[in-house]
This record gives structure tokens, sequence and C-alpha cells, in this order.
């Protein structure tokens, strides 16, 4: 192929994540190959058409310069362990990463972390300076994890890829294998046999014997060991082949968007892939960088799933604002994104696949995709400040939890449907739940459970459905959902500081909800308890000194009896339990719930 080519196709073919990592190999290679030719910086945006996806280069990119290109370069390190150092070729130091060495500087560092204070670890979390962090050893290589995954189970497979990688380069093949790459994606659907066949004759005219090799699980997590052939006549339990060149784009793209790690107390396994809809390379490696740092230790399976949700959007709003230091690339993906965007239009979700550690094996047992949030709307730069504040809240609360609590993994994993499918029914779901787990956690001594604050609650609901604004701002709305704060978590924290005027109401929160499948029975349940909460007001007014609670007056409950029947009393009981077991912001968590 020669003269210019500003734009690739890389088909979605799998439907895994497969196509994102083929896609981001070859904006790898593309960038090198404009390195060679003097270009540092070219405006490269990926987009997602639907059936695969483009990726559009300004400048084009001279095709006729780059099949003369002789000098290699090495985008993925071909792995050197004790047991495979002795058969391994001569190789340039850029070409290979010492397993053992990357190993031991980890455990160097780990333990080093370790021993620091909790201040010094708090600032790290944070990103502030401390002068504990500067005594640090060197980090551990920022893919050490993929390293990790892919020895020992696929390393003669790696390191084959990588090792003819090697061999075209020393034959000064670069160049002329790229352009074989541009013109296999200068076109859908992609033209893999051609490109296969092209191939074949170079092959032999050097004396190289790979052409297909083994699909490693890795990046094909659809196609490990049996019955998956497109066009099957038996039941067999080899593995199936592909071209060996979108084998080595693949290894190269999980170093770029892949995020792996074992799971927390086991040897299970969670790979992510982000799934791009219109994105600049550049400011997907800002971001790719900042949520990695976010994501340093092991999380258990669940919990896994949303941190890796959240801390995206973290890292994403973050690197969305103007930065005096960032690239030209990432200034205009900010003009991409506009004064007004949907994170979510940009980078859609992840690709996930969770590998089962068999011992001696991995095999991959479950394929899923996770959402990137739709209510994170930015429309004027306080937006920003605002979600990070809902996402570090929503963090807060969902670390508290351990899945080898039953209860507890049910929050998880309620919560977990909410952030991934944005969904609003899942998380009413969860905060009707999450009431009787605050009460019950109340009871305990210690660090009293976080709660939502209402503020970040309203802004979270308005974003998901514009029209419960209506019921949020209600007076009646607002005052039941007092009274409901003041019988629960209110009470609860008076009763530990041994004000003991107001009554527990345990379980509140879940029966209202129980009667909220019918609407006179709900009524019923909410006049008994509001009626309770006046008399018991009354009381404490007569006999005790105050501060006192304000009383439900009759036009709340009328208020609230006109929004049961605009919208259901399913949806107002979880709305009212849901702001009822929220705490007013800007009051310390340990003096909050003092009016």
């Amino acid at each position: 192929m020669t003269g210019l080519a500003h734009v690739f196709y890389i088909d979605k073919s799998t439907g895994t994540f497969a196509d994102e990592l083929t896609a981001a190999g070859l904006i790898t290679v593309l960038k090198w190959l404009y390195h060679w030719q003097g270009i540092e910086r070219p405006a490269i945006i990926q987009i997602d058409k639907g059936y695969c996806y483009s990726i559009h280069c300004d400048p084009p990119l001279d095709l006729d310069r780059v099949s003369l290109e002789t000098q290699p370069f090495y985008p993925a390190p071909i792995i050197q362990t004790t047991k495979n150092q002795v058969s391994l070729p001569d190789m340039p130091l850029l070409a290979v990463v010492s397993y053992e060495g990357e190993k031991e500087k980890r455990n160097q560092y780990l333990e080093a972390y370790k021993n620091l204070d909790k201040t010094a670890k708090r600032a790290d979390i944070v990103g502030e300076a401390h002068p504990a962090l500067e005594s640090l050893p060197p980090a551990p290589h920022p893919h050490w994890d993929v390293f990790r995954m892919i020895n020992p189970a696929a390393l003669i497979g790696y390191n084959g890829l990588m090792a003819q990688w090697l061999e075209v380069g020393d034959a000064g093949q670069v160049g002329a294998v790229s352009n074989l790459l541009c013109r296999l994606f200068s076109q859908s659907p992609n033209e893999v046999a051609a490109a296969r066949t092209a191939w074949r004759e170079m092959a032999k005219a050097h004396n190289w014997k790979t052409i297909d090799v083994t699909a490693s699980q890795f990046y094909n997590p659809s196609q490990g060991k049996g019955v998956n052939r497109p066009q099957p006549d038996g039941v067999g339990s080899g593995n199936l082949d592909n071209f060996w060149l979108l084998e080595w784009l693949k290894a190269v793209g999980l170093y770029e968007i892949g995020y792996t790690r074992t799971l927390q107390g086991v040897g299970d396994r969670k790979t992510y892939v982000p799934v791009y809809g219109r994105m600049t390379p550049a400011f997907a490696s800002a971001v790719y960088a900042d949520f990695r740092n976010r994501m340093r230790f092991g999380e258990s399976a669940v919990r896994s799933d949303i941190l890796v949700v959240i801390r995206y959007l973290q890292a994403f709003l973050s690197r969305s604002q103007f930065s005096q230091s960032e690239s030209e690339e990432e200034r205009r993906q900010r003009e991409i994104l506009g004064d007004e965007y949907t994170p979510a239009d940009f980078m859609h979700g992840f690709q996930v696949a969770f590998y089962k550690d068999l011992g001696n094996a991995v095999a991959t047992m479950n394929l899923s995709f996770l959402n990137l949030p739709g209510w994170v709307t930015i429309q004027e730069d306080d937006d920003v400040t605002a979600y990070q504040a809902i996402l570090q809240e929503h963090e807060e609360i969902v670390r508290q939890f351990e899945e080898n609590k039953g209860s507890e993994l049910d929050l998880l994993t309620r919560y977990r449907d909410f952030i991934a499918a944005d969904n609003l029914d899942p998380f009413l779901e969860f905060t009707t739940a999450y009431s009787s787990w605050l009460i019950s956690e109340g009871e305990k001594p210690g660090f009293p459970p976080r709660k939502f604050t209402i503020n970040n609650l309203r802004r979270l609901l308005v974003s998901m459905k514009l029209n419960l604004s209506e019921i949020l701002d209600s007076p009646g709305f607002g005052n039941i959902a007092y009274a409901i704060r003041q019988s629960t978590v209110t009470a609860q924290y008076r009763k530990s500081q041994g004000d003991r005027r107001y009554d527990v109401r345990y379980g509140l929160g879940r029966d209202l909800v129980r009667q909220s499948q019918y609407p006179d029975e709900f009524v019923a349940a909410l006049s008994d308890f509001l009626h309770k909460f006046n008399a018991e007001n009354a009381q404490v007014m007569e006999t005790r000194p105050g501060p006192y609670r304000r009383s439900v007056q009759t036009s709340d409950i009328e208020d609230i009896l006109r929004l049961i029947d605009e919208h259901g009393s399913d949806l107002i009981a979880k709305l009212l339990v849901a702001y009822g077991y929220a705490r007013e912001a800007r009051t310390p968590e340990n003096n909050q719930e003092s009016n």
C-alpha cells in the first residue's frame, strides 16, 4: 500500500476486549510510525462506529516512507525469567524485562510501604506530599501485573510473539511489516486472509516459521480451550489459532489500556479493558495513568468492579479540567468534550473477564460489561467538583463492606447493579437495605458507619431522573424524611451520647418499603408512624428540657398523599427512606445528628 492514509478501521470481530486491545496496539504502532517521520504529536482520535473502530490521523501517514523504514522498536518486552534466560536470544535492553528483578523491586517497595505510618499512607492515597514518601524505594513497574499474569501460564506463547517481532526488526523489515498492518486495517471488513498471505510470502523469503499462533485467553477471553470454533463439527479440547500479527497487537494493546489484578485473598484474576466512544490516545493515557495509580492494591471481586468504575470516573473528571502542563493532544480532547459533556459518551465502560485460578492453570469463567454511569453530566466547571464529592462519598461507603459477610455482599451486589448498569432501581434497593445495616452497625462501638449526605444524594437522584426534583423539593416530603431521620439515625446518635429522650425506631425503613407495594397499606403504616412521632414529641416537650424536634403538620401529610397519587407509593417510600437515613451536609460525622 502506498500514498497517504489518514483513517484506519478495526472490526469488532469478537465482541470482547480483544477488539479494544487490537485498536490500542495499532495506535501504538501508528505513533511509532509518525515518530519516524518526525511528527511527535499527530492528531489521532479513536471513534466507535458500532461495527468497528475508526482511527483518524492528521496529518495523513506517508506509507511510502513507512515501507522504507528499517529502525526497530519494541512496544512490548520479552519477559526473562530464571528458567528461560539461557534459551533467550541476545536482545537490546529495551526489548527485555527481568521478571525476577521486577519482582524483587516490587517486594522491596511493598515492604517499605507497609511500614509507613497512617498519615503517610493517607497522603499517598490522596496525592499529597509527605516526607516519608520521598524515602520509599522505586515504585513497582507499572506493568508488573501484566507480567505476573503472563508468567508462567502464557509465557511461552507471549515470548514467541515478541521474539518473532524481534526477528522482524533484526532483518530490517519493520517498515514492510508495518505497511502490511496499515493495509490490513485500511478498510472494513479487515482483509485478514490477504494480510496472512502477504506475511506468508515475506516469512518464506526470510525463513520465518510463525504464521498462526495459539490464541491466548488473556487477550482473547472467549477463545480459550473448548468447543468454540466458528463452524464446529465435533468436540475437542484444543486451543484456537489466530494470525500472529493480530495476537501481537493485542499483547501490545494490553500494556496500553488493560488493567489486570489478582483478587484479594485468592488466586483468581479480573481484567478490565476500557471501551472508548470518542477518545484521543494522549488523553486516554493520562486518564489511565491516574486511574492505575488509584487502583494499586487488590480488591475483592464485587468491590473491585465498583471501585474500577468510580475511580476511572474520578480520573476522567480530574484530567478533564484545564492544566497548564497538559499536552496539545489533551487540550484537543478537552475541545472535543466541549463545555457540556457526559464522560460515558467518550468512554462507554469496561469489558471484563474473570479468570478462575485452577492451580497450574486458569480458566475464563465469566465475561461481563460495566457501564460508565450516564448520570454524571458536566454542564459547568462546578459540576466536576460536585461529582467528585459524590463519587468520593460513595467510595467511602462501599469500602465499609466485606464480601465474606453475607449481608454486606448483598449490599455490594446491589450497589454494583446500580453503578454498572446506570439504573436508579438498584440504587433505591441498596439504600433500603443500607438503612437496616446503618442502624445495626450503629449499635456497635467504634467509628459510626458512613451515611449519604442529603445534598449529594439529591444531586445524584435528580441527575438520573429530572422529574424527581418535584418530589425532593416538596416541603411535605422533606419534613417527613426529617421525621424518619430523627426517629432512626439521629435518635441512635443521641442515645450513644446519653440522650434517651426519644426512642430509636428499629427497622422503620424496611417496614415502610415492605408496605409500599399496596398504597393503602403504606399510607396506613406511614400515618401510624407520624402519629407516634408527634405524640412522642408532645410527651417530651411536657416532661423534658429542649431542644425539641419539630412535629409533622397536616399540610405535610397532604403533600405526601398528593405525591403518592402522582408517582406511586413504592417510589415515594424508597425515596423517603433514602433521604431519611442520610445526613445533613457540612456536618462533622461524629456530631452530625444534633438537629
